[in-house]
């Protein structure tokens, strides 16, 4: 009798958990909801104009540094679970997270290990078929314009904060942009020069240095900048040359802190072809720049601009004091 009474108490205690479940998931299905650090439902088109309905974005993998600048400028920094090796290598906030190779040779199986919820790239990054492996396999991917202007850059800033459920927070940073690039305005105003502007760059495995042509980041820049660029007869980059250069006659020869440390300060950037008869390189006139500058546009572009304005129109700097909100530094080091 007393084994019956128990078994009846056992099935009696089964049920009532059943019945609890139910429920629950009955009657509580905000529970079931993305919470506040997701997105619900969420529909924004893509760098192709297809809609992408993004239902949540709690673990995201950002490729590309600009996006990964953006996101932390939102706010959300929280949300990333791994980033592209640029983003690691440039962006000090992405220390510790994990790293999926650099933006165009990416591993579907590097980026799958991390269980991201939301891959946010650009449209230049992959190989393609990494790309179509991760949406294959449910992963929800989010393609941004690799069109580097400001105003690309305002509508790149908005789609993410969109995706990411923050669309309040997207609006100002977009407009914080505009307030910035004001500035640039005002400042140009009171500039008189014009400078023809070359790019150098070198990086850690270049045995030969390059000078960059149109449609870079770099040549938008200097254009911004209130700069020329004089090498406007090709598109990307180029190996430099002796003649190439000479007929050049830059003003300023402009590069990163990297690629200036790695040439030997301005000794050693003064013996690559041609420089040394150049206009800038009479006047050891070599400007480096923090590496983020020419990254990809993010939301400091405007404030990057400025500074490059400051550093390419030295009739502003006489006068000027003001804090710099990235590394840059003079080519004076040797």
């Amino acid at each position: 009798m007393r084994q019956r009474n128990q078994t009846r108490f056992t099935n009696a205690r089964s049920l009532f958990a059943l019945f609890l479940v139910i429920f629950c998931l009955a009657s509580l299905p905000a529970c079931r909801q993305p919470s506040s650090n997701k997105t619900a439902g969420i529909t924004v088109n893509d760098a192709e104009g297809k809609g992408v309905t993004i239902n949540d974005s709690s673990r995201v993998v950002s490729i590309g540094t600009a996006t990964t600048e953006t996101i932390y400028a939102l706010g959300l920094g929280s949300r990333l679970v791994g980033v592209d090796n640029s983003s690691s290598d440039y962006l000090k906030e992405t220390s510790g997270l994990p790293k999926t190779r650099p933006r165009t040779t990416l591993s579907a199986e590097g980026i799958l290990a991390l269980n991201p919820s939301l891959v946010i790239l650009p449209t230049d990054a992959g190989p393609p078929q990494v790309v179509d492996q991760l949406r294959n396999t449910g992963v929800t991917v989010f393609s941004l314009s690799a069109n580097y202007t400001v105003e690309a850059v305002k509508e790149k800033v908005r789609a993410i904060a969109r995706a990411l459920g923050v669309d309040a927070k997207g609006a100002e940073l977009s407009d914080s942009i505009d307030r910035d690039m004001s500035e640039v305005g005002n400042l140009l105003a009171r500039t008189r020069s014009k400078p023809r502007v070359l790019f150098i760059g070198r990086g850690p495995n270049m045995p030969n240095a390059t000078m960059s042509g149109k449609g870079t980041t770099i040549d938008e820049m200097i254009r911004l900048a209130g700069g020329t660029n004089p090498m406007d007869g090709f598109q990307g980059f180029r190996e430099m040359t002796d003649e190439a250069v000479i007929n050049a006659a830059p003003d300023v020869i402009l590069m990163t802190e990297g690629s200036f440390e790695r040439s030997g300060g301005v000794d050693g950037v003064l013996k690559f072809p041609g420089v040394a008869l150049t206009p800038a390189g009479k006047a050891r006139r070599i400007v480096a720049v923090s590496d983020i500058y020419f990254q990809g546009f993010g939301p400091s572009v405007g404030r990057a601009v400025q500074d490059l304005v400051r550093k390419l129109h030295p009739e502003l700097s006489v006068t000027e004091n003001v804090k710099s909100p990235v590394s840059v530094s003079d080519g004076e080091r040797k």
